[in-house]
């Protein structure tokens, strides 16, 4: 797969199973489709241990980076964890096809996010029935994944 089928993919992958409303009322992730049609998403390509290609996110200008990693996710989580030593105001969360509880990905990727705009998100859901559904031990995941 070409970078640019994958930004292709992963949109009508957003548009099909993130933005949609699930049983509870709410989609996946309530606040995907506003960064779709807003283009607050920036697809990075990253390349077998080329840890700066991480730091390329633009977070004053995109809501989400989505850094695709293909095949590549030997030694990734070590990758992440440095990241997320040295850049302790973004969140950094795995994503692949084994991964997640309401979808799984259709490839290996890394969603790269503004940790104060996350929170904000978070408590916005917080005050709301949004998280009723989720396992107990999916809830404590995503929101320890620091």
């Amino acid at each position: 797969m070409t970078f640019e089928t994958f930004k292709t993919q992963f949109l009508e992958w957003v548009q099909d199973k993130i933005e949609p409303t699930r049983g509870n009322g709410y989609p996946i992730c309530p606040f995907a489709k506003k960064a779709r049609l807003e283009n607050k998403i920036q697809f990075l390509e990253i390349q077998r241990g080329i840890y700066g290609e991480f730091l390329e996110f633009d977070e004053k200008k995109y809501e989400i980076g989505v850094a695709w990693l293909g095949e590549f996710v030997e030694g990734i989580e070590t990758e992440l964890k440095d990241l997320r030593k040295n850049n302790p105001h973004l969140l950094y969360f795995l994503s692949t096809p084994q991964s997640g509880h309401f979808a799984k990905n259709f490839t290996n990727c890394v969603l790269i996010q503004k940790k104060e705009d996350i929170e904000l998100k978070r408590q916005v859901l917080l005050d709301t029935t949004y998280y009723d559904d989720w396992p107990k031990d999916y809830y404590k995941e995503i929101m320890n994944n620091e």
